[in-house]
């Protein structure tokens, strides 16, 4: 059969919907008889088994004594990543787990499969995510002003653009006050700023004891909304 395949280094690249793989590979038809009907498949998984995303590359036809080289792309959709069933890869690194699965008919008669397994690094956007202690001063007589730290550093390979809104709530489901900002967070990088809110003084005193926060991120990939306790 004389049959040569080669799987090149993963890369991780930016994509319009979020992050795309890329695998590229070759193979090597140095025998007698074609090679038709490659499939590379690869299915992707989180460390739970969740199936997150299946890809087919297809090559009709490797004649004999000919090299094919190709590129097999994953993408990622952040959008996707962002509901409720992956939102911690968007908070936590962690890894996705790709088993790689190749069939091709040799000489259109005789069929062969081979397989092997590979894990990808995987950076969260908003890592490490949090809120930091409220600063209250007076604004005025009737008004007070809070500076509410966000803090986080995006681990993912894209940069991270959008409008982080937070909303803060009593035990009673009663929102005391919001504000929000615009966030750009290049890749690799830690990010720190503060939301500036206005309140009376009397909702700003409503914001000691058990408070929650409702958190909504937005941006052209993706959109995220989740609760917290704050205090």
């Amino acid at each position: 059969m004389n049959l040569g395949l080669n799987l090149g280094e993963v890369q991780i690249l930016p994509s319009t919907s979020g992050i795309t793989f890329s695998l590229p590979f070759s193979i090597d038809n140095n025998g007698y008889y074609e090679i038709a009907d490659l499939n590379l498949t690869t299915r992707v998984t989180d460390f739970n088994e969740t199936l997150i995303d299946q890809t087919e590359t297809f090559v009709q036809s490797i004649p004999q004594n000919t090299t094919i080289n190709a590129t097999h792309t994953i993408p990622i959709d952040l959008d996707s990543i962002a509901s409720l069933d992956y939102e911690l890869f968007l908070f936590e690194d962690s890894e996705f787990n790709v088993e790689i699965y190749i069939g091709l008919n040799f000489a259109r008669a005789v069929p062969v499969q081979l397989s092997t397994n590979a894990t990808i690094p995987w950076g969260a956007p908003l890592a490490d995510f949090s809120v930091g202690n409220i600063s209250l001063s007076p604004l005025n007589i009737t008004h007070a002003e809070a500076l509410v730290p966000v803090n986080f550093k995006n681990h993912a390979i894209v940069d991270l653009t959008g409008t982080l809104k937070l909303e803060f709530y009593n035990d009673s489901q009663s929102m005391i006050t919001s504000g929000e900002i615009i966030i750009d967070a290049p890749s690799q990088q830690s990010y720190s700023d503060n939301i500036i809110m206005h309140m009376s003084l009397q909702d700003s005193s409503r914001l000691t004891g058990s408070v929650k926060i409702h958190a909504i991120f937005e941006n052209p990939m993706f959109t995220l909304d989740w609760w917290d306790h704050y205090g």
